[in-house]
């Protein structure tokens, strides 16, 4: 096989985005038959069919869709390449790139940068949200230069640097009769409409233990893969959740309700390393990642606490 051309990736790419040859050309600005060469000739270098052809449109073949995560990583690798001349070329300051759960992404990140900023004015920050598993993989292949997720117990071929532990909380539409009890435990959730994280998540496994243990099983459930979209789903009355802190502090609050859960669910990550040798940057912000942590933890005790007093307050009226 010879070396792969970059025009035919393009092209293969485009298809898989637009679901047609006449939309990736469209992406392209190159004509129909075109694109259609170019995958005639990537499928004949390959040895491998990837589109199944019905006139117009084309249904890409389960083997085109596996190949297309390491076509995109390609591509990521590029754009890499291309980032880092044009950091060469302007900045003085360096640059960190970063993936991390979207539950970090909207509050906790964000905060860590602008802290960091302030004593290093000039690096420059690429921010790549994902899931725990995708984090944590692309870690070991070194495409980054730091991490913030999941990492499971038996992964002691991580390097890492462990963050605050907190606990998962309870998330309550604001009319729902549980927003009245001071505490949520998982019998309160017995045929309860539920929001769910996906099923790669480690959290949602955890809670799907909790659940089992006490014999319990929730109503109808809404699932989404993102844990920072789980306080949207919940301010409509759609179902209760439990869910990580981090998703809800930076959320409008007004329409739900949160509560301590019991029995406890650790929620616990880290900051991964690449296996390569750490940059100096990239410890430097993991330490003030634990710092900011570590404060939004305090302040999640501050709200629940204050919550739980006016509580009392109105009861004591």
């Amino acid at each position: 096989m010879q070396g792969l051309n970059h025009r035919q990736l393009q092209a293969f790419r485009a298809v898989i985005i637009s679901g047609s040859m006449t939309g990736a050309g469209r992406i392209l600005n190159i004509s129909q038959p075109a694109v259609s060469r170019l995958i005639q000739d990537f499928e004949a270098e390959l040895q491998l069919t990837l589109f199944h052809r019905h006139g117009a449109r084309v249904t890409a073949t389960e083997e085109a869709l596996k190949l297309y995560r390491d076509v995109e990583r390609y591509f990521s690798n590029v754009q890499r390449i291309r980032d880092s001349a044009a950091h060469l070329r302007t900045s003085k300051g360096g640059q960190l790139r970063i993936a991390a759960m979207p539950t970090l992404s909207s509050g906790a990140l964000p905060e860590a940068i602008r802290r960091f900023k302030i004593s290093h004015p000039d690096v420059d920050f690429f921010v790549h949200s994902d899931t725990s598993m995708h984090i944590v993989d692309s870690l070991t292949r070194n495409e980054f230069d730091l991490g913030f997720g999941r990492v499971p117990p038996e992964r002691t071929d991580i390097r890492r640097l462990e963050m605050p532990k907190s606990e998962a909380v309870c998330l309550i539409p604001l009319r729902h009769p549980l927003a009245k009890k001071c505490a949520i435990s998982a019998r309160d959730l017995n045929g309860e409409p539920f929001v769910a994280l996906g099923t790669s998540s480690l959290l949602r496994l955890q809670v799907e233990s909790v659940m089992q243990l006490s014999g319990i099983r929730v109503g109808p459930t809404v699932q989404t893969l993102y844990s920072n979209t789980v306080a949207s789903y919940v301010a409509l009355g759609l179902g209760l959740a439990v869910i990580d802190m981090f998703s809800v502090l930076g959320a409008d609050r007004s329409q739900f309700v949160i509560r301590p859960f019991t029995p406890s669910i650790n929620f616990d990550f880290a900051a991964i390393f690449p296996q390569a040798t750490s940059s100096a940057l990239a410890v430097a912000f993991a330490q003030t990642m634990r710092d900011v942590v570590s404060d939004e933890i305090s302040d999640m005790a501050q709200l629940m606490a204050s919550d739980a007093l006016k509580r009392a307050g109105s009861a004591g009226g």
